[in-house]
């Protein structure tokens, strides 16, 4: 008798590419991740195509894209989920989460799921210790004091104290923190490993593992155990472990933005540890012989100047460059040739049907996105010509093998222009003539302040009116550049040297495709 297949997804929110070993980098320690690339496979082009959190985590769970269609919103009545089509089968459910996003009021991302359980106080759900008494920890510690004046001046002193206050809620629960297992990611994941435990080896389960770490606010065990962070052991000043988020220059020196990283790298490798000890548990319990394992990320992050942020220090804006826009992403199933890279262009929304694809559900009509077994399997080089990304109003992007290319939505006027333009029968050539002679100051290597466009400022809190807003980073303006932007993904994989004076005739092409291709997912609605 064949046993019953099923899947665990492992969601580490925020985690980039760029501090991963298997991913390229040299000097970070993840031997996890590393390990689980040797068993499995590896997708080196894989983008989200609807940013940030929710949007991703809505393609994910329905196998549709959200970009042409919605942003920040809740679960629709008429959305499929893979937990909605598990229900009613002998497949047991289950939820394990710490990401404050999928409880926000009448968001409805827990439904279907027969066993959800939530673990308080990330970012977003700290006022759940809001009136503790702040003892042992000072916000003053955490805060430099040049950089919190820079940003007074650029924000006010209201949005300065604002972050205090949100810092000094965050440190309410970590004055309690003596040891790593004490960071959220461990006891997320712990949980996770007791439903395994208890799970009905007769039938098949379908676990989704939601950690919020290593989401900002960066506070690895170095900054509460009080030693040195092991990757940047000689740094004197002050742990910034909730990011004035802003233009990193305003702010932070070149050396504080690697500090930054640096603790943010720790908190990495402080997942992999416990994505070490699921493993473990995965391997102890003979689950490998008939479960796919999927790690996946919503996004990257911004931390800084050039390939690190484009200057931006966490998602103060909605720009979907690479460093936030590609996720890493790695699975891992019997029969599937272990260790793979696959560079197919692949997408949050493939991750419902490749589920379901496993589970022996087949990929339901209604999904946009692919299964990728045949993929893994060899049995197709790959699923779709390129891949596409951006925030639902604000901005558009494709990649394709030779090129990247964002596109902005400047203000309400210019939005309502595209959307006619695209969402009608063509797009006319001196449309796109005139998008791409906007006037522009700068290139993005050293895009600022200067050249973007501020819109008023949203905080979190707008999500609870049902607005689609882009982000969850408090504080964050929607400022953009005026220009769009057109890269040789060749020779500047980092996106930062603009070439779209020299290239007008490709940028016109891929705008073009874009356009169109949105325009059909619309209609598909």
């Amino acid at each position: 008798m064949t046993p019953p297949q099923n899947v665990i997804v492992l969601m580490l929110d925020t985690l980039s590419a760029k501090f991963m070993g298997c991913y390229g980098n040299e000097w970070i320690k993840t031997p996890n991740m590393d390990r689980l690339a040797k068993e499995g496979v590896l997708f080196e082009n894989w983008y989200t195509e609807g940013l940030p959190t929710v949007p991703c985590r809505r393609a994910m769970h329905t196998g549709r894209y959200t970009l042409p269609v919605s942003g920040w919103v809740p679960l629709a009545p008429e959305d499929t989920t893979v937990a909605d089509l598990c229900w009613g089968r002998p497949i047991d459910t289950a939820l394990v989460l710490d990401c404050p996003m999928y409880r926000l009021p009448k968001f409805g991302y827990t439904r279907g799921f027969d066993k959800v359980w939530f673990l308080h106080g990330h970012n977003a759900d700290e006022n759940f210790y809001a009136k503790d008494q702040l003892y042992s920890m000072d916000v003053e510690n955490y805060i430099d004091e040049e950089s919190g004046k820079k940003y007074a001046a650029r924000n006010g002193q209201q949005a300065l104290d604002a972050l205090k206050a949100h810092t000094a809620t965050l440190l309410k629960q970590v004055q309690n923190w003596s040891k790593p297992e004490d960071r959220f990611v461990a006891k997320t994941i712990k949980k996770g490993i007791e439903y395994l435990k208890q799970a009905d080896r007769n039938k098949q389960f379908f676990l989704w593992i939601d950690s919020f770490d290593p989401h900002e606010p960066w506070i690895p065990p170095s900054t509460y155990m009080n030693f040195p962070c092991p990757y940047d052991p000689d740094w004197k000043g002050k742990d910034e472990i909730n990011p004035l988020p802003d233009i990193a220059d305003e702010v932070y020196t070149e050396e504080q933005q690697h500090h930054i990283r640096m603790l943010y790298a720790e908190l990495v490798t402080l997942c992999d540890t416990w994505l070490g000890h699921l493993m473990d548990a995965i391997r102890e319990m003979g689950l490998e012989s008939n479960t796919l394992f999927m790690l996946v990320s919503d996004h990257g992050t911004p931390q800084g100047n050039g390939e690190w942020g484009h200057g931006l220090m966490r998602k103060c804006r909605p720009w979907p460059y690479e460093e936030l826009a590609r996720a890493p992403v790695i699975m891992r199933a019997p029969g599937i040739t272990a260790g793979q890279r696959i560079s197919a262009f692949t997408q949050s929304c493939d991750v419902a049907p490749t589920i379901c694809d496993w589970l022996g559900l087949g990929v339901h009509p209604n999904m946009q996105g692919k299964s990728l077994l045949p993929l893994m399997r060899g049995e197709v080089d790959k699923v779709r010509d390129f891949a596409i990304a951006g925030f639902y109003d604000y901005s558009w992007a494709i990649y394709t093998e030779d090129w990247s290319y964002i596109h902005w939505l400047a203000d309400e006027k210019a939005n309502a222009a595209m959307r006619a333009t695209f969402y009608s029968e063509h797009v006319p050539d001196e449309h796109l003539k005139a998008i791409g002679g906007r006037g522009y100051k700068t290139d993005s290597a050293s895009l600022a302040v200067e050249g973007a466009k501020e819109s008023k400022t949203l905080t979190f809190f707008d999500t609870l009116d049902g607005k689609a807003q882009w982000t969850c980073t408090p504080l964050a303006v929607s400022a953009m550049p005026e220009r769009d932007e057109l890269y040789d993904r060749k020779k500047d994989r980092n996106q930062l040297h603009n070439v779209i004076n020299e290239y007008p005739e490709v940028a016109s092409h891929l705008l073009d495709t874009l356009g169109s291709y949105l325009k059909s997912l619309h209609d598909k609605k």
